[in-house]
């Protein structure tokens, strides 16, 4: 068997039960765990489906990116365990909140976006507005040239002007 191949064992999964696993913030202040009696270090959080189910199937890996194990649900764990994997998760997947749509405006193939995060003025750039801009219920999230996304959380309880500027785009 070439080191290409995939075996049933490399398709594995090995969930992590809350009672055989703590995680801890190390000396340097990043995420670490005890998992099954093996100490890490540090490990990384990512969600496998950040849209549709941000607080289910986790997954934990090492610092070198092996995966670990992967949480069922977030839910499952203490109230303190749960606040460790939601801080870091919140520093991975930050994502601000539109709560008003100043300008969109096309210049030589990109779309210039001037917003408002709470009160706070930003800008940002988009290149293929249809593939950015994906509507998942009320939510609506856009994807910068840099792959930050931006959410409003709720479209239609946004201003109507702003409304009015991003409906062309979201047909």
């Amino acid at each position: 068997m070439s080191s290409n191949t995939i075996s049933p064992e490399t398709l594995k999964t090995e969930y992590v039960l809350p009672e055989k696993c703590v995680f801890s913030l190390n000396p340097n202040g990043f995420l670490a765990a005890e998992i099954d009696g093996k100490v890490y270090k540090r490990v990384i959080l990512t969600r496998s489906l950040p849209l549709s189910l941000p607080d289910e199937y986790i997954c934990i890996s090492d610092i070198e990116k092996n995966e670990v194990g992967i949480i069922k649900t977030i839910a499952d764990f203490s109230k303190e365990q749960q606040e460790l994997i939601n801080s870091e998760l919140s520093q991975r997947y930050y994502c601000p909140i539109i709560s008003k749509i100043e300008s969109i405006k096309e210049k030589m193939g990109h779309f210039y976006f001037d917003v408002l995060i709470g009160d706070t003025k930003k800008s940002f750039a988009v290149k293929d507005i249809t593939k950015s801009i994906r509507q998942h219920g009320d939510a609506i999230d856009v994807t910068d040239i840099d792959g930050n996304r931006y959410r409003i959380t709720d479209f239609e309880s946004i201003e109507a002007k702003s409304r009015r500027k991003l409906e062309p785009y979201l047909y």
